[in-house]
Parts: C-alpha cells; structure tokens; sequence
C-alpha cells in the first residue's frame, strides 16, 4: 500500500512570509501589525486591470460623503427643476433634503445675480426666499 502524506502544508503570512503555527485554520496573518500593512499597502495600489470607477475605490469617507450629498442634491435639482427656469420657496427646497452648503460651482449671471451650480443645475435663492432653478447643458467650471 502506498504511503500517504497526512502533513497539511504550513501556511505563511501574506505579508511577512513567516509561518503562521497554531491558531485558527483559516488564519492569513502572523498579526496585525502585518495585516494593517498588508491591506494599507493593497490600497495603494490598485490592480492594473481594475476597471471600477475612480469613487468606487476611493477610501476616504469624506470623499465620499461630500460626493454623495452633491449627488443627492444634483438628484432633488434634476426631480424639481425638469423645466428650466423652475420657480419654488427655499423652504420647500429644504424640505427635499437639499444641503446649501454643497455645490460644484459658481457663475455671476448676466442679470448679475449669483448662481450656485450642482454639477450642471444652478439655483439663485432671492432675497425673499424663492429660488430659481436653472438648467446648463455643460457644467460651469470657474477658474
């Protein structure tokens, strides 16, 4: 009868290399010291082929929070806002859920007024709180 080799095969650390001993079956790490560097350093680097979208890999979460507000307030402009020149009370804005203190640009209109833009809605919020939604086929970028 032949023999049979019963030994499991020693696992090692992903980062270090060291042998793991004993411990848990499914174990990756020698500990986490080398775990926190191991996923810190996969982070940085990206796979090549990594097709995902620029804020799908992003690992800032302030990134992300600002990101999606914008989003969520570019969402409430495009919902109310579908014929531009859109007329409604600031408080019915909020009432939305729009956050005033995000938005991607600005733009002193013809009229002379000042126009918050959201990717490519812009608002002006009048002097007795009504707002004025506008629609712009290419975002404004102010340089």
């Amino acid at each position: 009868m032949a023999e049979t080799n019963l030994e499991k095969p020693i696992k090692t650390c992903l980062e270090c290399g060291e042998p793991l001993g004993a411990g848990r079956g499914d174990r990756k790490f020698c500990n986490d010291v080398c775990r926190t560097a191991y996923n810190n350093r996969r982070r940085k680097e990206p796979a090549p082929d990594d097709e995902t979208s620029y804020f799908d890999r992003v690992e800032m979460p302030a990134i992300k929070k600002v990101y999606g507000v914008l989003l969520d307030n570019w969402s409430i402009l495009y919902n109310i806002g579908q014929h531009d020149g859109t007329l409604l009370t600031l408080r019915d804005l909020l009432g939305h859920g729009f956050n005033l203190k995000y938005f991607t640009s600005e733009l002193k209109g013809d009229d002379g007024k000042l126009y918050k833009f959201c990717f490519d809605f812009g608002y002006h919020i009048t002097a007795d709180e009504q707002v004025h939604i506008i629609y712009r086929r290419e975002e404004i970028f102010i340089v």
